[in-house]
C-alpha cells in the first residue's frame, strides 16, 4: 500500500491550538477493548519551528469523570476528577523507549507535512473504564456528565510543568467495549418444560463437557474444550411459579428470548407462555426493557429506566387457560424521570443508548471507582386478580454494536469544545395515574400496543418524536429558508417562508434560551 493510496483512503482527525503552532492529527478517536486488548492510538503532531527552542514536546492521554452538574460548581466546589492514563515524551525520542514503526498513514503526513512533523504512539490500559454520558432527567446546558477521554498535546521543559491552553492542544476520544468472547450468563432454566429449546439442551452438554475436559488431561480434551468455550451462549430462558396460600392451584409464567446479544436498532423476540392452573384470574400482561445503570463511586448510584414497553391485550387469562404470545420490543432512548445512560459522543446530538457495560471481577473491592456499569434485561410482569398479587422474571441481555466501525461518529474533522444541550421532563404522579386509567381503559376494549417507551412502569408510552430538540426546529426552518424562492425589492432581501405550526408551538413553549 502506497503512502498516497493510505492518505487518500483514510478519514484524518485534525485539531489545532489556540495559538495555531500545535496541529493533532489522529487516525482513528474510537478505542476498542476486546478479550484483554485495546487499540493504540496512533497519530502525527505539526509543530511550528519557533516554538521548540530549549522545550520538548509531550503527548498523553486524560481521563475526566464529571459526576455532577457543572451548573451546581459553587465556591470552588468541583464535581469532576481527572487522571492522567499514559503519558510520553514525543520529541526529543526518549533513549529508553522502544521506537515503534510509524504506520503507512503516519508516513504519507510525515510526507505531507515535511520535517517539523512527529510520529507519535499512546498505550491506554485494557481495564480503563469504557466512555458512558449520563444525561439527567431536568434541563441541563453544561460539560458531559459521566466518563469521558481526550489526548492532549503540549510544548513544555518538563512533563509536570503548568502549560498555557494557548500552547495545548487536545481532541475528545472514546472507549468502547467491544463484543468479545461469548461469555455464559446466569439461567434458569424452567424444569421439564415441553417448551424446552435445542439450545438449551446444547448449554447442558456444553457443561457437562466442560466438567469432563477438567478430569482428562488430554490435548485432544484440551482442544475440544476451546473449541466449547467458543460457541455462542443460549438465548436466556426462566420459569417462575407462584403457589396461593389460602387456594389450591399455581399460575406458571415461562419466557425465553430468540437470543443472547443484540445490537443496537435490532428488535428484541420475547415468547410467554402462561399456565393457569389456579382459580385467580390473570388481568394485565406487561413487557418492557429496563437499563440498569450503577455508578461505582457512589453506593446509592444505582438507578433503573424502561427504554421499551408493550402491553398485551385485554383479554385476561381465565382459570384453566394457557396463553401463548411473543412480543417485539426495540430498546431506544426517551423521556425518563432517572438519569439515563447514553453512548458518548462528539456531536451535540444523535447519541444512543449505552452499550453493555459489564464488571471484569465479582469482588466489590476490584472493581473501577471511575467505571459506570450499564445492563439491560427483559421483565414480564402479569398482574392477578382477587389480591392474587403479581408474577414476574428476568431475561437479562447484552446490547452491543454489531460492528464497531458503525458506531455513531462525527464526520467534523476539526473538534470544538462539546456541549450537551438537552431536554428531559418529569411527570407528577397524578400524570401518571391519568395516564395508566386511561391504558386501562383501552386495554378493556381490547386495543394492543406494538412498542414504545415509558416514563416508568405504570406511565403512558410516548414517542421520542414529541421530544425533539428545540434546535432541530430551527435547523429545519433555516433549511426551509435556504431552500425556497426568495424575492428582491431594490437593495432589501423579502424571505418568503413561514415555519408550520408544530413548529412555531415548540418555539414558544421552550423554556431555555435560545440555542
Amino acid at each position: 500500500m502506497t503512502t498516497d493510496s493510505a492518505l487518500n483512503s483514510q478519514r484524518v482527525f485534525k485539531k489545532s491550538s489556540p495559538n495555531n503552532k500545535l496541529t493533532l492529527y489522529l487516525a482513528s478517536r474510537d478505542l476498542v477493548v476486546e478479550n484483554g486488548c485495546i487499540d493504540k492510538i496512533q497519530g502525527v503532531l505539526h509543530v511550528d519551528t519557533d516554538s521548540l527552542e530549549n522545550k520538548k514536546l509531550f503527548g498523553q492521554i486524560t481521563l475526566t469523570f464529571r459526576y455532577g452538574r457543572e451548573d451546581e460548581e459553587v465556591m470552588g466546589l468541583k464535581f469532576c476528577n481527572e487522571a492522567i492514563m499514559s503519558l510520553a515524551q514525543i520529541w526529543p525520542v526518549h533513549c529508553n523507549l522502544e521506537r515503534e514503526p510509524n504506520t503507512p498513514l503516519q508516513d504519507a503526513l510525515i510526507k505531507r507535512l515535511g520535517a517539523n512533523a512527529f510520529p507519535f504512539h499512546l498505550e491506554l490500559t485494557p481495564i480503563a473504564p469504557p466512555s458512558v454520558q449520563l444525561v439527567p432527567a431536568k434541563q441541563y446546558h453544561g460539560a458531559p456528565i459521566g466518563t469521558s477521554y481526550d489526548v492532549r498535546a503540549y510544548i513544555a521543559e518538563r512533563a509536570d510543568e503548568k502549560v498555557s491552553r494557548r500552547n495545548t492542544v487536545r481532541m475528545g476520544i472514546r472507549v468502547l467495549q467491544g463484543p468479545g468472547k461469548a461469555s455464559s450468563m446466569p439461567l434458569v432454566l424452567p424444569p421439564n418444560s415441553p417448551h424446552r429449546s435445542l439450545g438449551t439442551l446444547a448449554q447442558h452438554n456444553v457443561l457437562r463437557l466442560k466438567n469432563k475436559t477438567k478430569l482428562e488431561p488430554d490435548e485432544n480434551c484440551r482442544a475440544k474444550s476451546e473449541e466449547i468455550e467458543n460457541l455462542e451462549p443460549a438465548p436466556p430462558r426462566a420459569t417462575v411459579e407462584k403457589p396461593f396460600l389460602l387456594s389450591d392451584g399455581r399460575v406458571e409464567l415461562e419466557a425465553w428470548l430468540d437470543k443472547a446479544t443484540y445490537s443496537h436498532g435490532e428488535s428484541i423476540l420475547v415468547s410467554v407462555l402462561i399456565s393457569n392452573h389456579s382459580s385467580k384470574t390473570v388481568r394485565r400482561i406487561k413487557t418492557l426493557v429496563v437499563q440498569h445503570v450503577d455508578v461505582c463511586m457512589f453506593s446509592n448510584g444505582k438507578f433503573k429506566n424502561v427504554v421499551a414497553l408493550v402491553k398485551g391485550s385485554g383479554t385476561p387469562v381465565l382459570p384453566g387457560q394457557i396463553l401463548t404470545d411473543t412480543y417485539t420490543l426495540t430498546p431506544h432512548k426517551g423521556v425518563t424521570k432517572n438519569w439515563i445512560a447514553l453512548e458518548d459522543s462528539y456531536s451535540k446530538s444523535g447519541a444512543s443508548l449505552a452499550s453493555t457495560v459489564v464488571c471484569s471481577t465479582d469482588s466489590p473491592d476490584e472493581r473501577n471507582v471511575f467505571a459506570i456499569y450499564v445492563s439491560y434485561y427483559v421483565k414480564i410482569k402479569l398482574t392477578l386478580s382477587a389480591m392474587g398479587g403479581d408474577v414476574s422474571l428476568k431475561l437479562p441481555f447484552i446490547l452491543t454494536h454489531s460492528c464497531i466501525n458503525e458506531a455513531p461518529t462525527d464526520s467534523v474533522t476539526e473538534e470544538a469544545t462539546h456541549k450537551m444541550i438537552l431536554e428531559g421532563k418529569e411527570n407528577s404522579d397524578e400524570e401518571d395515574s391519568k395516564a395508566e386509567t386511561e391504558n386501562d381503559k383501552q386495554n378493556n376494549n381490547g386495543t394492543k400496543k406494538d412498542e414504545g417507551t415509558a416514563l416508568s412502569e405504570n406511565a403512558e408510552v410516548k414517542s421520542p418524536e414529541e421530544h425533539r430538540c428545540v434546535a432541530d426546529v430551527l435547523v429545519n426552518i433555516e433549511n426551509k429558508l435556504s431552500d425556497r424562492p426568495k424575492k428582491f425589492e431594490g437593495q432589501t432581501e423579502i424571505r418568503n417562508a413561514k415555519p408550520n405550526e408544530e413548529e412555531l408551538d415548540m418555539i414558544v413553549k421552550y423554556p431555555g434560551t435560545d440555542t
